[in-house]
């Protein structure tokens, strides 16, 4: 199971409005008719945590972190952290409504998906933190790349 950055309950403090009264709630499927499922549903919730908190994981591993990110190593990392995620899956809560930063007219007009501005803001948001999360302990490592070797051409 993936690791998950933030909770439902978090989510729903930032996207009340969704909710019913604060909470998040699937279809009873046994009893039709008994509830009215929240929209988003719990289960849209809780999966965009699983999804965004893997995002960032491997978004942290392009910037050398080492992931999952510990409550018990970085405490203070997890919580920003946790704090983030559930913020971008509130704002996702606002996008399925139709309403929102990822509802504006021009990202639909330039045809900019949540999920690629989400990356977009995620990758802004490690290289601004960056300092901070090594501080807290959140390991980086030594990256090997192409672009750091040096080259030989053999000419002739």
């Amino acid at each position: 199971m993936t690791n998950v950055y933030g909770t439902q309950l978090q989510v729903a403090v930032m996207a009340s409005t969704w909710t019913n009264d604060g909470i998040w709630e699937d279809l009873n499927i046994e009893y039709p008719g008994s509830n009215v499922a929240s929209n988003p549903s719990l289960s849209e919730v809780e999966a965009w945590l699983e999804e965004i908190s893997a995002q960032f994981d491997i978004a942290l591993g392009s910037h050398s972190f080492v992931f999952p990110i510990s409550s018990d190593t970085s405490p203070t990392a997890y919580k920003a952290v946790s704090k983030y995620v559930s913020d971008l899956v509130s704002d996702l809560c606002n996008w399925k409504n139709s309403s929102g930063r990822f509802f504006t007219e021009k990202l639909v007009e330039r045809g900019i998906t949540p999920m690629a501005a989400i990356l977009k803001d995620m990758n802004t948001w490690i290289e601004m933190n960056a300092d901070g999360l090594v501080a807290d302990h959140v390991q980086q490592i030594q990256k090997t790349s192409v672009e750091k070797k040096i080259q030989f051409r053999v000419i002739g």
